[in-house]
């Protein structure tokens, strides 16, 4: 056999068996593989009455989607999404909150326990003077559990510093990206303000639920800034905020937090045409039913088109 010849048949043997090999190899453990058009802008929904129950039986019909005050048609639409939950879990670790910190650890891990699926990932910060990431993306149980242990009360409240981090790990994610924050909504010590933390989360297209500790009823000695500030990222995100007067009733508020991520809508719709800058876009969804409490988040970031 000539040099040519023996060149041509161990490539053609070394083509086969990267065939064959590629062929055997199964997805990764927990691999979503439905495919979604990287097209598509994609506005994960929530619909509720108004004293807040979940509304599920909505069809496609039901909803309109603007984007800058344009209609535009629906290509995709899901109850009960199916794409994977990227959780980040960010718990108030200043002195603030230091006699109720073992019964938020305690309610976290309940809730880690009954959230994550094994297509789901879920990450952990804690913030006090500094914004600190515990454990990155894990499906397993355990890891965030061995993370929230390691959590002690420290002085300051990094909070604004926390959400720009979180939401940074976020992008880099794919599927429903959400902030679970636990906090009395005071922020002391970031570097980072309300502006910076609301465009970090929305350029990671993510959602912030607030749980907001209220263990006084009047304003005085309350955060009542901070709080107003989450309740507008939330508002803004398509996020949703709860009020707790005591740690003990957190339970509660994440089995709520629980049943809403697991009946959201997602909606699906071809944008305007991008141009060669970034900007910012705003999102409308509108159902029939006017009388229907609808959350999404508020708009999205553009990539500029090269």
């Amino acid at each position: 056999m000539t040099r040519a010849p023996r060149l041509l048949w161990f490539f053609c043997l070394a083509l086969a068996l990267l065939s064959r090999t590629l062929a055997a190899q199964e997805p990764f453990p927990g691999e979503y593989r439905k495919h979604v058009d990287v097209r598509l802008v994609l506005v994960p929904a929530t619909v509720s009455t108004p004293e807040g129950q979940p509304v599920t039986n909505l069809n496609a019909e039901g909803f309109e989607v603007y984007e800058n005050g344009q209609l535009r048609p629906l290509r995709l639409f899901e109850k009960k999404t199916e794409l994977p939950l990227q959780l980040a879990m960010m718990l108030d670790a200043s002195l603030s909150t230091a006699k109720d910190l073992a019964a938020e650890k305690a309610a976290l891990a309940r809730f880690i326990r009954r959230v994550l699926r094994p297509v789901d990932a879920a990450s952990l910060y804690e913030f006090s003077g500094g914004a600190r990431e515990l454990t990155g993306f894990a499906a397993e149980a355990a890891t965030l559990e061995r993370a929230l242990q390691k959590i002690r009360p420290r002085a300051g409240t990094a909070l604004y510093d926390a959400i720009v981090q979180a939401a940074g790990r976020l992008r880099e994610r794919e599927g429903r990206r959400v902030l679970v924050l636990v906090t009395d909504g005071n922020d002391t010590s970031s570097d980072a303000d309300f502006q910076r933390a609301l465009r970090a989360t929305q350029e990671a297209e993510a959602s912030i639920f607030a749980l907001i500790i209220r263990p006084i009823p009047g304003e005085s000695g309350r955060s009542v800034r901070g709080e107003h500030a989450l309740i507008t990222l939330a508002e803004l995100t398509g996020g949703r905020t709860f009020f707790v007067s005591r740690a003990a009733e957190l339970d509660s508020f994440l089995d709520e937090l629980n049943e809403l991520l697991r009946t959201q809508y997602l909606l699906g719709y071809d944008p305007a045409p991008i141009g060669y800058r970034a900007e910012f876009r705003t999102i409308e969804v509108r159902v029939r039913n006017q009388d229907l409490v609808v959350r999404h988040r508020k708009g999205y970031y553009t990539e500029p088109q090269p």
